[in-house]
């Protein structure tokens, strides 16, 4: 199951994202080792680390996002998802105009996870203070947690 995280710059949110994944990924591998994760961003102004409150962030809850290199996403990767996560809305509706026929894999994160389509947008903690960025944290790792659930459950035979 090949996932795929989406934000504007992929040095935040999406970073986060793919890091929280991959903990539990790592953590309970006897439920989730046929989940692989990746992140992207919509407007990535090329290959650049993740921001340095993020990186801070994700080690505090034993993630390592030191050698995290943003990408910009492309056709192939949106091919090779079987789930895309945005982080909001207008992240979904660039993807979706861009990309159309990928489409019905694309989901808003919260909504996704929370089964609601008036969830609310991942606000962008970009610029802000690490506290910030950790509040971010929880939230994407609380909804990546139960997309992680909904997902598994859908797909047992």
């Amino acid at each position: 199951m090949n996932l795929l995280f989406v934000c504007t710059g992929n040095t935040c949110r999406s970073a986060m994202a793919e890091a929280a994944a991959k903990h539990i990924i790592e953590t309970q591998p006897e439920q989730y080792s046929d989940f692989s994760v990746a992140s992207a961003g919509v407007m990535c102004a090329g290959p650049s680390s993740a921001s340095m409150q993020a990186v801070t962030v994700a080690e505090e809850h034993g993630c390592d996002l030191s050698q995290f290199t943003a990408k910009q996403i492309t056709e192939d990767m949106m091919e090779q998802a079987d789930y895309v996560f945005t982080m909001t809305r207008r992240h979904k509706q660039m993807l979706d105009y861009a990309l159309p026929q990928h489409s019905g894999k694309t989901f808003l994160l919260t909504a996704y996870a929370l089964g609601d389509a008036s969830a609310p947008d991942i606000p962008d903690p970009y610029g802000g203070s690490v506290e910030e960025y950790a509040q971010c944290f929880a939230v994407l790792e609380s909804q990546i947690a139960m997309v992680f659930e909904k997902i598994k459950k859908n797909n047992e035979v």
